[in-house]
């Protein structure tokens, strides 16, 4: 028994100088002697250079400060892009700063060249504003980097290019400008319009021009653009069937959602929902007459409006028959309204409208018709072909002239819609269509102005409108707005 009590006493004897020891080791370990540490301030001009420090990216750019480096020299890289690497040799003293500055456009070698050409030559070079020649010629001691350099020319658009300038190369910067003599292109590339798939165009009195499309309307007045929505006016729809102006200057646009009136700082609308005689919020023309009162063709009829609200005139009762496109007049007793599927009608002053071009005539249901336009020789119409099939019999343009119709002279026109016919000088026609430009007073002499022999991106031409020069601006269906400066080719 006494053997057991002395093992168990020397077994726990053992264990509490086993603790002892071990509490003893941890606490006698000496502190460790603090590292002299010391300060490097690296600044360049430029800003933005990457530092590496002995060969090794350091994660830093200029201007840093570099703490807790080891007291001894340094082998210091800055590296930038276009410009040539820049090393120094820098030593990190103990409580201290070390402090260098960089400026690469001190050392010649850093800076680069750009030779400057471009077509056509005698271009005026500018560089943040600043004229720096005319080209050709080789510019020295530019600083490297991506500079912006901006071509001006008489008579041609104004362009730009980014120019890569590297330290100790030679750059070259050409370009070719757009010549707009005599026609410039306003799209989504070179200009601040809102849409290039337009389908309206009108200019007003101060010789601002105004653009519709299926996304709003978009304003320029030679220098800027302003873009209207639902949203941001009063604009009661976002499809702009149409642009007119009336005598007053007001702006008034035929939309999907009723019609607004824009004076320049207020908006009025009216619709359906503001009237309850207003025959149909698709509207797809405005017309005025003497007295002020307003006309309009809509999807379900033609409406004038008076002091009571809207008179409202339809022609079957098939809502398809009474779509109307169109409205020309000279006066209230001589209208002339398009109807889209059932042909044509005309009011002369009697109370009566009298409708041509309706079937049964042959393949006159595959025509759509989309526009009238009043000229001194003859009443003119244009139609869309719906059916492939019958191209060979079908012509996009008619006129009325001393009490007869034409629908066979105009073999031009044969399988090409017409969208739209605008009227110059009384009698020369603009004829807006699928395949182009086509411009006559003479029919036998007319002229054609498409893609393949014009500036124009696209054939497909919606509706054109005539500033206070008699220069054109055109809206094309893809291609943005062009303004071709007709007058310049006298």
């Amino acid at each position: 028994m006494k053997k057991n009590i002395f093992i168990t006493i020397s077994a726990l004897l053992f264990i509490l100088l086993l603790t002892n020891s071990c509490e003893q080791d941890i606490s006698v370990t000496p502190p460790m002697t603090p590292v002299p540490l010391g300060i490097v301030i690296i600044q360049s001009e430029p800003k933005g250079a990457m530092i590496y420090e002995d060969g090794r990216i350091s994660g830093f750019v200029t201007p840093d400060t570099l703490n807790w480096l080891e007291e001894r020299e340094y082998y210091f890289t800055l590296k930038k892009k276009y410009h040539k690497d820049t090393s120094f040799v820098l030593s990190a003293l103990v409580d201290s700063s070390a402090k260098i500055f960089i400026d690469y456009y001190k050392n010649p070698s850093m800076l680069g060249k750009a030779n400057f050409s471009s077509t056509p030559t005698n271009t005026e070079v500018y560089f943040q504003n600043k004229h720096i020649g005319t080209t050709p010629f080789l510019l020295s001691g530019v600083h490297p980097g991506e500079n912006n350099y901006v071509f001006k020319k008489e008579n041609h658009r104004t362009d730009s290019i980014i120019v890569p300038v590297y330290s100790s190369r030679t750059a070259t910067a050409k370009i070719e400008l757009t010549d707009t003599t005599y026609w410039v292109d306003y799209s989504d590339n070179t200009s601040g319009i809102h849409d290039v798939v337009l389908i309206s165009v009108a200019v007003d009195q101060n010789d601002v021009v105004w653009v519709g499309s299926k996304n709003g309307v978009s304003s320029f007045d030679g220098r800027h653009w302003q873009y209207y929505s639902t949203e941001n006016s009063g604009l009661s729809g976002m499809i702009i069937n149409c642009i007119k102006v009336d005598k007053q200057n007001n702006k008034w646009f035929a939309t999907d959602n009723g019609i607004s009136k824009f004076d320049g700082s207020v908006w009025v609308s009216e619709s359906k929902s503001t009237s309850s005689t207003f025959p149909d919020n698709w509207v797809e023309d405005i017309e005025f007459l003497e007295d002020g009162s307003k006309i309009i063709a809509t999807k379900n009829g033609v409406g004038k409006s008076s002091d009571d609200g809207w008179k409202v005139s339809r022609y079957s009762a098939d809502a398809d028959s009474n779509w109307v496109t169109d409205i020309a007049l000279n006066n209230e007793n001589d209208i002339w309204i398009t109807l889209k599927t059932k042909g044509l009608m005309h009011f002369d002053g009697n109370r009566v409208w009298k409708r041509y071009f309706s079937n049964p005539i042959r393949y006159d249901g595959a025509t759509l018709y989309n526009c009238v336009a009043i000229a001194e020789d003859a009443v003119w119409f244009g139609h869309q072909i719906r059916y492939n099939d019958q191209n060979d019999a079908m012509t996009g343009l008619s006129s009325f002239r001393n009490g007869r119709f034409d629908k066979k002279s105009y073999t031009a026109f044969w399988g090409i819609d017409v969208y739209n016919i605008a009227i110059k000088n009384g009698n020369e026609k603009w004829v807006a269509s699928r395949e182009g430009l086509y411009v006559f007073d003479n029919y036998n002499i007319r002229k054609f102005y498409i893609k393949q022999n014009t500036p124009l991106n696209a054939d497909k031409i919606y509706d054109v409108a005539f500033d206070s020069k008699g220069d054109a601006w055109i809206a094309t269906y893809g291609a943005g707005l062009y303004h071709f400066k007709v007058t310049q080719l006298k």
